[in-house]
């Protein structure tokens, strides 16, 4: 049986690192800020993978935000993928040799879908993950682009019929609702799929705010990570002492060997 995985999720806009409420951002600090208050080195022992987020509204930052990708990878011996403004074949080359394992297209999927056949043929369809953002409103699920501010004007259920026979590996799902809450996941959203009409893994997000949280999520038969953005919840020891509770009660998380993963990093760091 394929292992569970956590991941963690830095949000990234205007050059500094932020943190998310229902898609409004407050300020945390930039890369500076972000090295000496988070043990990057620590923090990685206990997730499985990383996901950058480029949630920029007017100009991306581009070069400047490929920059602190390549400085955070430094720092992390696991996959690590890269969103937010990917628009063309040479902004996935640029990010996927600066640091990259996988990229992360949002808004694209619907704004210009042939872009992840592009992708697809020169890296492969497990180098990309398909993001939806959605939202519960009017009693029913909406899905949203341009950083959750146009709502994609089709029937949901035909919309993820066409996400879904894109060539990506992962689909992840994130709640605009519960984002930043940390009130808990929107499970309801996975009444929509079934290995009928997917067998895309899903990383579902949004509102995981502690371990309980983590527990409902990864217990559950159609998900395959969750994801999480909560800088405060889980400076410090907090990803640690979750994990541990986690492997303790037998959840399918990989079981990572300090001392293995720490040499290899040096053996990473002394040849490149």
């Amino acid at each position: 049986m394929l292992k569970k995985r956590i991941i963690f999720t830095f949000l990234y806009s205007d050059g500094i690192f932020v943190q998310s409420r229902n898609f409004s951002l407050q300020k945390v600090g930039d890369i500076s800020w972000l090295k000496k208050n988070y043990n990057f080195n620590h923090i990685s022992r206990y997730i499985d993978e990383l996901i950058i987020l480029n949630v920029s509204r007017k100009k991306k930052f581009f070069d400047k935000f490929i920059q602190d990708v390549k400085i955070i990878s430094k720092f992390f011996f696991i996959p690590i993928t890269v969103g937010g403004g990917i628009k063309s074949l040479k902004d996935a080359q640029n990010i996927l040799s600066n640091g990259a394992d996988k990229i992360l297209i949002n808004s694209e999927i619907f704004n210009n879908p042939k872009l992840l056949d592009k992708i697809s043929k020169v890296y492969g369809e497990q180098s990309i993950i398909g993001g939806l953002d959605f939202k519960f409103t009017d009693n029913q699920y909406k899905i949203y682009i341009n950083n959750g501010k146009v709502e994609v004007q089709k029937n949901l259920r035909k919309n993820l019929k066409f996400v879904l026979g894109l060539p990506f590996g992962e689909l992840f799902l994130n709640s605009i609702n519960k984002d930043g809450t940390g009130m808990g996941l929107d499970f309801n959203i996975l009444n929509l799929f079934d290995k009928k009409n997917s067998n895309k893994p899903i990383i579902l997000s949004g509102g995981c705010g502690n371990v309980v949280h983590f527990k409902e999520g990864l217990i559950h038969p159609r998900i395959d990570a969750i994801a999480t953005a909560n800088l405060f919840n889980f400076i410090g020891d907090g990803l640690k002492k979750a994990r541990e509770e986690l492997l303790s009660e037998n959840f399918l998380l990989p079981r990572w060997n300090e001392k293995v993963t720490s040499k290899m990093k040096m053996i990473f760091k002394n040849n490149y």
